[in-house]
């Protein structure tokens, strides 16, 4: 697959897109002062401790205090700037013993270095982390952590093994006992350029300790590399041929950034001047992206529908009739749905639970042709993965890594009017509101009953059209039972479902 990367870079927001034989494959997006928090490490304080959920709440300099579980604190990183350590240590010393509990270890008004591994999402404040993680090139730095691991997107066991063995030479030669994760890129690399990237963040952590102790609580102590230079140190690989930019300064950037650490990529660097993303149809791509249905090739479908608890996917046929029977066109959706799904999920950034409903396949072969097509579409996603079996039901299962706000999170609004449910109230719902209002405004009326009642109802165009049209008998008859007038003004702000009932003077009374 021939892969581009394109950053696409205006005054007040910038996108990042990969795209592999000119498809959309994954996009990010910042917005001026709506940066992504995840990687970035401050100094926190403890603002509360609560045992129940073995979780601390911490002012990190965020919106809204951070959350911190007991699983993500690791002992050893707690004294790095508090000076409560024998406390400390000692429960460090005894973690194998004993469950760790919230309280031995954090207390309320207590400084420490937190990492953000998850951005506030759906009125959630940021997840933070004491295992701290530094990321370079090629490998991942985690100065609490002494073990060495190996991307398991590296398939081959001998460079595998390779890669360890350095490792293990290279930490046996520092003076700390930080602990290393190697990256997918690193497959292949040569050993100068690993003991490069090692001696940079040996360097970088010794910068990151040292600020730490002379900053204030609630300042960032680190903060991960801006969008554009982070996507191509992220994102960049043997697979990606270009790297296109439209900003001049962005470019100078990428390029300082290539030629100190990935300058065999240098000559694919370029910049454009005619509008690449658009070229691209990046827009219509993101539009698409917001919507509820998806396209397959054959004609078939998705619907996608995203909650606070899970995504929901399901596969329906469309227009593709097969050829043969239904369990062959069943198949045949069912893989071709299997790699638009894993797209989907990456293009929108869809993380948690997403339940697919695949139709339903009588031969287990075709089941497990599905699972295994669906497993190596997801093989290309940066974010850890992990997907079931067919279930009794015919569900499929898929768990994703969430850092960041999905896609439509970032572009859209929670509507004003459906509070972000995807419906509105009907119109004969709302007659029916209305009716009941008007009702209980004449029963609760106590003031002298031989005046004519008279009621000015302010709703929208569609529910007062509604009301001298399909329900005109209806409301007759109510005017009549109420004896009171009741007419109509149309509110050009007033949203489905929404109206105003006031009463008006008599005038006879005046």
């Amino acid at each position: 697959m021939h892969q581009e990367l394109v950053i696409d870079v205006s005054e007040y927001e910038t996108r990042v897109a990969l795209y592999g034989d000119e498809i959309l494959q994954e996009v990010h997006i910042e917005r001026d002062g709506r940066y992504s928090l995840t990687g970035s490490i401050y100094r926190g304080c403890v603002n509360r401790v609560v045992p129940g959920i073995q979780a601390a709440f911490v002012e990190f300099g965020g919106d809204r205090p951070g959350f911190l579980h007991v699983r993500d604190v690791v002992p050893r990183a707690i004294g790095a700037i508090d000076s409560d350590r024998r406390r400390v240590d000692e429960h460090a010393r005894n973690r194998s013993e004993e469950p760790l509990d919230i309280r031995s270890v954090l207390h309320e008004g207590q400084s420490l270095l937190v990492q953000v591994s998850k951005d506030p999402i759906a009125g959630k404040g940021a997840r933070l982390t004491t295992n701290l993680t530094v990321a370079g090139r090629y490998l991942v730095l985690m100065p609490y952590n002494d073990r060495i691991g190996v991307s398991q997107r590296i398939r081959e066991d001998a460079e595998r093994e390779r890669l360890r063995d350095l490792m293990d030479n290279f930490r046996h030669e520092m003076p700390s006992s930080c602990g290393y994760i190697v990256r997918t890129v690193a497959e292949g690399v040569p050993i100068e350029d690993l003991e490069d990237d090692v001696e940079f963040l040996e360097r970088l952590w010794q910068q990151v300790t040292e600020k730490a102790k002379a900053v204030a609580n609630g300042e960032v102590v680190y903060q991960e590399l801006p969008l554009h230079t982070r996507a191509v140190r992220d994102l960049v690989n043997t697979k990606v041929k270009s790297i296109v930019v439209n900003d001049e300064d962005t470019l100078a950037q990428v390029k300082d950034f290539v030629t100190s650490y990935m300058p065999e990529y240098i000559s694919g660097l370029t910049l454009t001047t005619d509008s690449k993303h658009q070229r691209h149809k990046l827009n219509e791509e993101l539009e698409k992206a917001l919507m509820r249905k998806a396209e397959l090739p054959s004609g078939g479908y998705l619907l996608i529908e995203n909650t606070e608890s899970m995504c929901t996917v399901d596969v329906n046929t469309g227009r593709f009739v097969g050829s043969k029977n239904l369990e062959d066109t069943a198949f045949k959706t069912n893989m071709e749905a299997a790699r638009v799904i894993a797209r989907e999920v990456r293009v929108r950034n869809i993380g948690g639970l997403v339940v697919v409903d695949f139709i339903d396949m009588e031969e287990a072969v075709h089941r497990r042709d599905v699972i295994a097509a669906f497993e190596r579409a997801f093989e290309g996603d940066p974010s850890r993965v992990q997907i079931g079996d067919f279930s009794e039901f015919g569900l499929v299962e898929l768990s994703r890594k969430r850092t960041r706000k999905t896609l439509a999170e970032q572009m859209g609004d929670r509507c004003s009017r459906c509070d972000g449910e995807g419906i509105v109230r009907g119109l004969e719902t709302t007659a029916f509101d209305l009716f009941r209002a008007l009702h209980a405004a004449v029963e609760a009326r106590v003031e002298d009953q031989s005046l004519k009642l008279r009621y000015l109802v302010r709703t929208s165009r569609e529910v007062a059209d509604r009301m001298v049209g399909q329900e005109s008998a209806r409301l007759e008859h109510l005017s009549t039972e109420l004896e009171c007038e009741i007419c109509f003004e149309v509110e050009q702000d007033c949203g489905p479902g929404e109206f105003t009932l006031i009463e008006l003077p008599d005038p006879q009374s005046q």
